[in-house]
C-alpha cells in the first residue's frame, strides 16, 4: 500500500514538471521568441545602421543636404555640394561611431571618412502600445567643412557675390575711407573702401566674385584670409601732369625768392587759403646764384570727379648760394586741384599722408537672443557708447563680451566693461574688428 502510493506521487509530479516544461517551451520559443524579436530589433543600433546605410553607405550627398536643410548661399546648390563631397571623401572607408546625445534622452551618431567627422545624425525614441522604444532619425548635421567667415574688401558701390549670392547691406561690417577726405569741399566724397564678411561653407575655398559697377568682374587677390578687389590705378593726363609739376616747382621756387606772386597765381587758386599761406611763409634762403630739379615724381593720384582731384610730388631741388656752395631741398606734398575759369588750380597743399585710413567698425550688441544695437566705431575714437541694458533682479551688468567656441564648450570673455558714464574705453593701439558682443550679467 505504502509503495504504491509513493510512485502515484512520484507520477503525478512528473506530470507537473512535464506540463510546467511545455509550458515553458510554448512561452520561451512561442510568445518569448516574437517578443524578444521585437525587443531586439527595437534596440537604436539597428535603426542607426540603417540610417547608415541609407545615408552614407553609400553616401547620398543630395539627401543629406535635404536633410541638413543646408543653405544655398552658403554651401552652394545641391548639385555642387554633392560634387565636392564626393571629391573629399573618395577613396575613403565611411564608419559610424556612436557618441554622447547630451541629456535629451536620444542617440547621437557620427560618420566619419577615415579620421575626419563628416557628418552627424540624431536619433530620438518613442514608446509603443507593447512598451518597446521605437527609435527614428531626428536630423542630420554637417560636420565636415563647417561654415567659415569669408571677408571680402572691395570699393564702395562695387557687388559681392559669395558662392553665388549676392551680399547684401547688413553684411558690410567695416568701411574704410582716407584722410584726404579733409581737404574735399562738402558733398564730395573721395576713396572708400567696403569690407563685407559673410559665412560661407569651408568644405572647398568659397566662390568669390566682386563686380564693378557696370558689372565686369574684377580681378581678386587672396592674402591673411581675405579677398580684396581694387580699382585700377589711375594716372594723370598731361594738363593735369603739368599743374602738378608747375605747382611743385614754383612753390619751390618761390621759397628761395625766384618765383613771382605772378608766376604762383599760375598754378594756385589766389581765393585759397594755401596761396596766402605760401606768400606769408619764411623764406627758405635769401642769396641764390641758381637751382635745378631732379628726381620728380608723381604718385597717389586719385580723381574725384571731372572737376577735382589730387596727387602727391616728391622732387629734390638743388640750390646754389652766392657763394657757389649748394643746398639741397626736398619737397615732398599732396595736392588738391579744381578746374576754375582760368585752368587747373591747387586750392590746397599739405605734408599729411592723405592716403591714411580711417576705418569704421562695426559692433552688434546682443542680450541673450535679442539685438539691442549696432555701432560703426572709427578708428579715430579712443571711446565708444554701447546701448543700455537693465539687468534682471538679483543679477548685475558686468560688461560685454565675445562669445568664443572651443571644441564641444563655449566661454565668454569680458572685452568692454562701460564706465559710470556709460562709455567703454579703448586702449591706445587697440585696432577693433568686427564682432558681435553678448551682455553679461552676474
Amino acid at each position: 500500500m505504502k509503495t504504491r502510493k509513493i510512485s502515484l506521487f512520484y507520477k503525478v509530479l512528473l506530470g507537473v514538471v512535464l506540463v510546467l516544461l511545455a509550458a515553458f517551451c510554448y512561452i520561451r520559443f512561442g510568445l518569448l521568441r516574437p517578443w524578444l524579436a521585437r525587443f531586439e530589433a527595437a534596440q537604436p543600433k539597428h535603426t542607426s545602421q540603417e540610417v547608415f546605410a541609407d545615408l552614407f553607405s553609400p553616401a547620398d550627398w543630395g539627401r543629406v543636404y535635404d536633410l541638413a536643410g543646408l543653405d544655398s548661399a552658403v554651401y552652394g546648390d545641391r548639385e555642387g555640394f554633392a560634387r565636392s563631397m564626393e571629391e573629399l571623401t573618395a577613396g575613403r572607408d565611411m564608419i559610424l561611431v556612436e557618441t554622447s546625445a547630451g541629456l535629451s534622452g536620444g542617440r547621437r551618431y557620427i560618420v566619419k571618412a577615415g579620421s575626419d567627422s563628416v557628418a552627424a545624425f540624431n536619433l530620438t525614441g518613442s514608446e509603443t502600445e507593447d512598451g518597446q522604444t521605437a527609435w527614428e532619425l531626428d536630423g542630420v548635421e554637417l560636420l565636415l567643412g563647417q561654415t567659415g567667415t569669408v571677408t571680402v574688401r572691395a570699393p564702395e558701390g562695387w557687388s559681392v557675390l559669395v558662392n553665388g549670392a549676392r551680399l547684401e547691406e547688413d553684411c558690410q561690417v567695416q568701411t574704410v575711407e582716407t584722410a584726404a577726405e579733409r581737404y574735399l569741399p562738402e558733398g564730395v566724397r573721395g576713396r572708400r573702401t567696403v569690407v563685407w564678411q559673410t559665412r560661407a561653407s569651408t568644405i572647398r575655398q568659397a566662390e568669390v566674385e566682386v563686380l564693378d559697377p557696370e558689372g565686369q568682374a574684377a580681378p581678386l587677390s587672396y592674402e591673411d584670409g581675405r579677398f580684396t578687389a581694387e580699382k585700377p590705378a589711375e594716372e594723370p593726363d598731361g594738363e593735369a601732369r603739368a599743374a602738378l609739376l608747375g605747382a611743385a616747382e614754383t612753390y619751390a621756387r618761390y621759397m628761395i625768392r625766384n618765383a613771382s606772386s605772378d608766376q604762383l597765381r599760375r598754378y594756385f587758386d589766389s581765393e585759397s587759403q594755401i596761396y596766402q599761406t605760401i606768400r606769408s611763409s619764411e623764406i627758405w634762403i635769401n642769396n641764390t646764384a641758381g637751382w635745378n630739379f631732379e628726381n620728380e615724381e608723381i604718385s597717389e593720384y586719385c580723381r574725384y570727379s571731372p572737376e577735382l582731384f589730387s596727387a602727391r610730388v616728391k622732387m629734390d631741388m638743388n640750390v646754389r648760394r652766392g657763394n657757389g656752395t649748394f643746398k639741397g631741398y626736398h619737397v615732398d606734398s599732396t595736392f588738391f586741384f579744381h578746374r576754375t575759369q582760368a585752368g587747373w588750380r591747387a586750392y590746397e597743399m599739405t605734408n599729411v599722408d592723405v592716403q591714411q585710413e580711417i576705418t569704421r567698425t562695426r559692433l552688434v550688441f546682443m542680450n541673450g537672443q535679442e539685438e539691442v544695437g549696432r555701432l560703426f566705431v572709427s578708428s579715430e575714437e579712443r571711446s565708444f557708447t554701447p546701448p543700455g541694458v537693465t539687468a534682471p533682479e538679483g543679477r548685475r551688468f558686468v560688461g560685454w563680451a565675445v562669445r568664443e567656441k572651443s571644441g564641444d564648450s563655449g566661454t565668454m570673455t569680458v572685452r568692454f566693461r562701460p564706465e559710470a558714464d556709460g562709455t567703454a574705453a579703448l586702449p591706445a593701439g587697440y585696432a577693433l574688428e568686427p564682432m558681435t558682443l553678448y551682455a553679461v550679467f552676474e
